[in-house]
């Protein structure tokens, strides 16, 4: 049989037969962008850190708060192995925007203004009315879930009423591992046992790094009420609108309320600057020149993201270690 590939037979081929050819590059096409999708990592809640910038904020400082994020002599930020990406968002006059995200779970802290709103301004342009709409975490609450979260890693016989959690000796890293292959099944970053054993090494960091954040975060929350601003829940909601016996009702039995007057915020202002680096660097208001009434606030997602939560915690010590010296004196 003659099967000598010729020109004539080429081109034949060519003339006939380029549908096929087509199809057949379409099919390897969509094939490949299948098995893709299928084994490439999927961003979770909490593994893309976004701040927000609010309404009043002025944004045009935003990208040198990544420098905080840095770690001298180091190629990390101050954030976990598992947080993937860090990125922020201005709101302008959208705060739509806000409410989709976190419909979504999409944020994690909020730079905005903690004064109290003008009657002709968005009732959303202030810290309160925000604490109001929105599941805000109190520093009590982080600082509360965080030990919870470490807790749970004592070693046996240990309590967090016995025993310091904020101390890495004192946690089993038996559970460390136990808690990593748990929580990484199905993550294609980790299906050979060697890059498990490389994922349970960066587990360890990650809950050595929280240790060490939790007991800076604990200092700054006895270092003085002027660092943060203080609130209890639907305040500002009842004094705009009035404590009818609906909201009354419905204030009363939320669970924040009930936590009566709390730190929702850390008071940017209260940082004395180290150096050069002022807090006025990164965070101000429209039109002024320090960081006054910018306070940061924190959501809480711990119920979709109960391992990374306390990224935020590594968030506000960034800031608070970047712009002052108060951790200098610990």
């Amino acid at each position: 049989m003659d099967n000598k590939i010729t020109r004539r037979r080429l081109q034949d081929f060519l003339a006939y037969e380029w549908l096929v050819i087509v199809a057949i590059v379409v099919v390897c096409i969509l094939a490949w962008e299948l098995i893709f999708t299928m084994t490439q990592v999927k961003i979770t809640t909490g593994q893309d850190f976004l701040f927000f910038y609010d309404t009043t904020i002025d944004t045009g400082s935003a990208t040198k708060v990544y420098n905080l994020f840095e770690k001298e002599d180091e190629e990390r930020t101050v954030f976990s192995y598992d947080v993937f990406r860090i990125s922020h968002e201005g709101l302008y006059n959208e705060y739509n925007v806000l409410e989709e995200r976190l419909s979504v779970q999409e944020g994690d802290v909020i730079i905005t203004d903690c004064t109290e709103p003008k009657k002709d301004e968005d009732f959303l342009v202030s810290a309160k009315a925000i604490i109001d709409r929105y599941a805000v975490c109190d520093y009590y609450k982080l600082r509360d879930d965080a030990e919870a979260y470490l807790a749970n890693l004592l070693k046996d016989g240990l309590t967090k009423e016995t025993a310091d959690v904020t101390n890495y000796k004192n946690l089993d890293e038996n559970k460390i591992e136990a808690l990593f292959r748990e929580r990484m099944k199905g993550d294609n970053r980790y299906r050979a046992e060697n890059q498990k054993q490389e994922g349970i090494a960066l587990e360890k960091e990650r809950i050595k790094d929280l240790c060490e954040e939790l007991k800076k975060f604990k200092y700054l929350l006895t270092q003085g009420d002027e660092y943060f601003m203080w609130y209890r829940r639907y305040d500002q909601t009842i004094a705009e609108y009035g404590n009818t016996p609906e909201a009354e009702k419905t204030y009363e039995n939320d669970p924040y309320r009930q936590r009566g007057i709390r730190p929702y915020g850390l008071k940017v202002e209260a940082l004395n600057g180290r150096g050069e680096n002022s807090p006025s660097r990164y965070f101000k208001k429209l039109n002024a020149d320090t960081a006054k009434d910018v306070v940061i606030l924190v959501f809480d997602l711990i119920q979709y993201q109960p391992h990374l939560q306390f990224e935020s915690i590594a968030f506000i010590n960034a800031v608070v270690d970047g712009c002052s010296n108060v951790y200098d004196r610990m």
